[in-house]
């Protein structure tokens, strides 16, 4: 799962992090909760039926024995855009082909091969206030990681003039100055949808910078950005270079420092950036053609990287996510296995979704099939334990109030209920939003609960309570059935769609 405020790998969420934390109502992270009592089960696992004999049953071994191998030493802990990566992808596609699937990527392949294009900040970036001439001030410098964050870095070198914005009131904003570095105040407590709408015109404008000012209600996350290195874009396949201003968030003390200087005051930005640099991700797609409906497609997903080797220690993600790909796994051999649905079930293990959905946004540009023919997108993320604020047997379907999916679902056996952790922003945090920003239906399922390990060294597969997962899988496994052969078409409730 792509952390919000992690202090790795950040992508297109560290922006949505940033702008997080203009929120009057965001709180510093919780505090993880207890683990679960029960000890996770390795061997000698029933084989699940959910309660109901004429569902297949699953394969308990399979599970645990793909799932090893994704988080095993082998393969390092599928850092994104590693080769370790690519023999994560490879051996899914080996195990799909094995089930019955057919491939789904070009030229018949199971593999799709994406690329990207990256480039890294060097060293601390800084923010100064030039004094005007005559006067015997020192000019004040900012630095980022200390009185602020550069949560978005797209030029290296920016001489301009300040501009003040206040968007605090419904009164109507000025032009912004053409170049300008653009302070902008929000109004208190505003959410974070609503800060990303209201910014986008002034990020993707005529701004060179804009600055807005941290809450101190997230100063543990400001502490964690403060950290990290800015985030400096990456470009999906062909991708030019936009045009996007530096994005700077700011103690509170330090804007109002800044917006006590007088319009027109000149401010120098300066950075420095890596040359581009090419890398690959891979991309696993397969599929069981539908039979009367087969231009109908339901999508089940999950990410099949993780963070790798980082410092000398390697992130195993046996949790995140080798746990929603060995569920993606076993939902296809087990569908494999029963007459073929009407609509196609094609699965999709992404690559790169750790540096910041980068395998999905590279189909979504390149897809192997048509985007419309979407009906719905599944994707399963962090499953390999049971979250403690829902029942141990139910899992949580994230943007549950924004589509008339999951009740569905629920309708249909689906032990799912809504994301119980709204605050954490999951609906925008797996790959599924990347498919979301392009209208279609899609929603993740989890039970994450905040555990400890999250993005640690220590998320390994001791810690998978797999009895927790069989029963996990096997209870999706008859409403995937239904939805993969059924009329109904999941819609958006009215303006929920991002």
């Amino acid at each position: 799962m792509k952390a919000v405020f992690v202090n790795r790998k950040l992508e297109l969420q560290i922006v949505l992090a940033a702008i997080f934390a203009l929120s009057a109502v965001a709180q510093d992270a919780a505090p993880a909760p207890a683990q679960p009592t029960h000890p996770a089960v390795h061997s000698h696992r029933p084989v699940v039926r959910n309660g109901d004999t004429s569902t297949p049953a699953l394969c308990a071994s399979c599970i645990k024995d793909n799932l090893s191998y994704l988080a095993g030493p082998v393969l390092n802990g599928r850092g994104s855009t590693t080769e370790d990566e690519h023999k994560a992808a490879e051996y899914i596609a080996t195990k799909l082909k094995a089930y019955g699937l057919a491939p789904a990527a070009d030229r018949d392949e199971y593999i799709q091969v994406g690329s990207m294009r990256s480039r890294k900040a060097i060293g601390n970036p800084t923010l100064t206030i030039e004094q005007r001439p005559g006067s015997d001030q020192k000019p004040v410098v900012f630095t980022h990681g200390q009185q602020i964050v550069v949560a978005e870095l797209s030029h290296a070198s920016i001489a301009a003039t300040l501009q003040r914005i206040d968007l605090s009131d419904d009164k109507t904003a000025p032009e912004v100055v053409s170049g300008a570095v653009v302070l902008i105040k929000l109004k208190p407590g505003i959410k974070m949808e609503e800060a990303r709408r209201v910014l986008a015109p002034y990020r993707s404008g005529k701004a060179a910078v804009v600055i807005v000012p941290s809450s101190q209600y997230a100063s543990r996350m400001y502490d964690m950005l403060a950290k990290e290195p800015p985030y400096t874009q990456r470009l999906i396949g062909n991708e030019e270079p936009g045009s996007r201003a530096v994005f700077i968030l700011a103690k509170e003390e330090a804007f109002e420092q800044l917006w006590g200087q007088p319009e027109g005051t000149s401010v120098a930005f300066e950075a420095e950036i890596s040359p581009w640099k090419t890398t690959n991700t891979w991309n696993v797609l397969a599929k069981l053609e539908g039979t009367t409906e087969k231009d109908q497609i339901i999508l089940l997903s999950a990410h099949l990287d993780h963070l790798g080797i980082e410092d000398g220690k390697t992130y195993y993600g046996a949790d995140d996510d080798a746990s929603g790909t060995a569920a993606v796994m076993e939902l296809a051999r087990v569908l494999a296995k029963e007459p073929r649905p009407k609509r196609t079930v094609i699965v999709a293990l992404w690559g790169s979704e750790e540096m910041g959905l980068i395998g999905a946004r590279y189909f979504l540009q390149n897809p192997t099939f048509a985007l419309k023919d979407i009906v719905a997108n599944l994707e399963f993320e962090m499953i390999g334990r049971p979250d403690d604020k829902v029942s141990p047997d139910e899992l949580w379907l994230t943007g549950w109030d924004r589509t008339n999916l999951g009740p569905e679902l629920a309708k249909h056996g689906a032990k799912l209920v809504g994301d119980p952790r709204p605050d954490q922003q999951f609906f925008m945090r797996s790959d599924n939003y990347a498919l979301a920003q392009k209208g279609i239906v899609a929603q993740t399922v989890s039970s994450f609960g905040l555990h400890k390990d999250y993005h640690q060294p220590t998320d390994t597969v001791d810690k998978i309570d797999f009895q927790h997962m069989d029963q996990a899988i096997a209870s999706m496994i008859a409403p995937v059935t239904w939805l993969a052969n059924s009329s109904f078409e999941p819609e958006w409730v009215e303006g929920k769609k991002p």
